[in-house]
């Protein structure tokens, strides 16, 4: 059942849940830059970007009254926030499902005049473990097996139950490993940039094996940019590169395109990596485009190139403040 908004005229006010965050940093970029204006919110002083009006608040600890004062008026909501990296199982729950619910009951319950458009970020990892086959539909049942994928799995429920019902207006795109600017250090291609930058000679990485799909962070903020002016939207749609590509083979683009001369060994007897779990087939894209109007616009070489960019020579991230825990959708890592 698609949800939607009659009367939609362009671009309003934007609020921006997750804003420092990896994803989230280019959504504020693509809103501003398309003509939104745009309310972060964020757990810091510092927004994403001096043209954001920002919000400091901690969304995974917040009433949902604090969050319906927030989103009061807006005309388009984003949620790119979330537990991912460094947090416990109770952090989890927080910051992807009760956050959801918290959100969604906001939403339910404004004055209006309109519906206001929600765009939630999930994530690959909901669909778990897949049996070989064709790429990755929304309409496959999902077998989570991390609890981070559990909790994305739940709060992706929260938001299509409450569209279904026809209490909000919604749709969750569901994103495959995302790569680009502002990836976090604890992400494999983050960490390895950071470690490639400041010791270009001998770097580490886990043990690199199987497939992923792949897509431009900057993609799936063009990505949240068609949901928002969509007349109707489907409750999920897929946003991903489209294809399998060997993980392996990303790094040795990164690693390339750091000048390829480095020694590069594998740390013995890793953890197990976040990403366990994740199917090896690559995402179907084929609904982004036809009811969304999107497609992937940027090859896996040129978000590397954009990664790499970003990255200063000291190691450290390009970007205005240190990446949260609390950021945006799940990014290949180790451990």
């Amino acid at each position: 059942m698609e949800t939607s908004r009659a009367g939609r005229s362009g671009p309003g006010r934007a609020v921006l849940l997750g804003a420092t965050g990896f994803v989230g940093r280019g959504i504020a970029a693509g809103l501003l830059d398309a003509g939104w204006r745009v309310t972060a919110v964020a757990r810091g002083p510092a927004g994403p970007d001096p043209r954001c009006a920002t919000v400091r608040l901690d969304a995974a600890q917040a009433p949902a009254e604090a969050i319906a004062a927030v989103t009061a008026g807006a005309d388009l909501v984003v949620n790119a926030a979330g537990a991912l990296w460094g947090v416990t199982d109770a952090e989890l729950d927080r910051g992807n499902v009760m956050l959801v619910e918290r959100l969604v009951a906001a939403l339910a319950a404004g004055p209006g005049p309109g519906p206001v458009r929600l765009v939630h970020l999930g994530s690959v990892f909901e669909y778990g473990e897949q049996p070989p086959g064709p790429p990755l539909t929304e309409d496959l049942a999902e077998h989570p097996v991390s609890r981070y994928a559990q909790t994305k799995l739940a709060g992706t429920r929260a938001v299509t139950g409450a569209a279904t019902a026809g209490r909000i207006d919604a749709v969750v795109l569901r994103v495959s490993t995302a790569i680009g600017p502002w990836a976090p250090a604890q992400s494999l291609l983050g960490g390895l940039a950071r470690q490639l930058a400041r010791d270009g000679a001998a770097v580490e990485v886990p043990p690199l094996s199987g497939h992923r799909d792949f897509v431009d962070v900057r993609d799936v903020s063009d990505a949240v940019l068609c949901a928002a002016a969509a007349p109707a939207v489907p409750p999920v749609v897929n946003v991903g590169g489209g294809r399998a590509v060997a993980v392996a083979d990303i790094v040795g683009l990164l690693i390339a395109r750091a000048g390829g001369g480095g020694r590069v060994t594998q740390r013995a007897g890793a953890a197990a990596r976040r990403d366990a779990g994740v199917s090896a087939r690559p995402m179907d894209i084929g609904l982004a485009h036809r009811a969304l109007g999107w497609a992937p616009a940027r090859s896996p070489a040129e978000a590397i190139d954009a990664l790499w960019r970003h990255t200063r020579p000291d190691g450290t991230s390009g970007g205005t403040a240190a990446i949260p825990s609390f950021a945006a959708n799940g990014d290949t890592a180790d451990g």
